[in-house]
């Protein structure tokens, strides 16, 4: 069985920023888009998995950049299982030009989770058979905490963020930092993205946006009123 998933993109005008860089939100939903057709080319659909009691919701992605994909140029998007850390799964991916040069790699981290209890299971629990590949990514999923951050402003989550899951999709948080990136920042290319997804919003709760600069570096988090986290970000341009 092939470990390895590949399919071409190309990038659309509308996945793209003023730039032409493949926006940071839409490389990771073709993360989880990949992620999904991986698994359903092997028979496991995200229906059946559903009916099964089992989901995966991603948790942590890290992303290193040689260069940031750009408009109308196909690339070959690759993922692979890479076996499991305590109670979480990992992904990885790796993204490339047609001619086989590295644009970036990425380092995932997922739970999986029982969507009707809302409980998490553990690896072990897993009903399906793992193919772990031992292929490591210069991308790793590190630890970090966003401190020190002032407040910007408060965002109020509507309709249009949701997902079929019923709560905010991922890719929404990276827009609402990009949302808040200084003018100056903006310009630059990405050259790493670190995202942490603690606790998930739904339509109409609102979040408090608090960010800190640090030269070319940006941290972004977004906390709840009782200044419970709900994700941080941290880039590097």
């Amino acid at each position: 069985m092939d470990r390895k998933y590949t399919v071409e993109y190309i990038p659309e005008f509308a996945d793209c920023d003023r730039k032409y860089d493949l926006k940071a939100q839409t490389l990771l939903a073709w993360c989880a888009e990949l992620a999904g057709n991986h698994l359903r080319s092997r028979g496991i659909t995200r229906e059946q998995m559903w009916s099964d009691g089992q989901v995966f919701l991603l948790t942590r992605a890290a992303i290193c950049f040689n260069k940031v994909p750009y408009y109308n140029t196909p690339v070959l998007m690759t993922t692979w299982e890479a076996g499991t850390k305590g109670s979480q799964f990992i992904r990885k991916f790796c993204v490339t030009d047609k001619n086989g040069g590295l644009l970036c790699d990425i380092d995932t981290m997922w739970a999986l989770v029982n969507p009707h209890t809302h409980k998490i299971c553990r690896p072990n629990e897993y009903i399906y058979e793992k193919i772990p590949c031992d292929e490591p990514t210069k991308a790793q999923v590190t630890k970090f905490k966003v401190e020190n951050a002032g407040r910007v402003k408060d965002y109020t989550f509507v309709y249009s963020d949701i997902d079929p899951n019923g709560h905010v999709n991922n890719g929404t948080y990276l827009r609402l930092m990009s949302d808040i990136l200084p003018a100056d920042l903006c310009e630059k290319h990405l050259t790493a993205l670190s995202v942490n997804f603690v606790h998930e919003c739904r339509q109409d709760e609102t979040v408090t946006l608090y960010a800190r600069r640090e030269n070319d570096n940006f941290f972004v988090c977004g906390k709840f009123s009782d200044d419970r986290i709900s994700f941080e970000i941290a880039t590097k341009f």
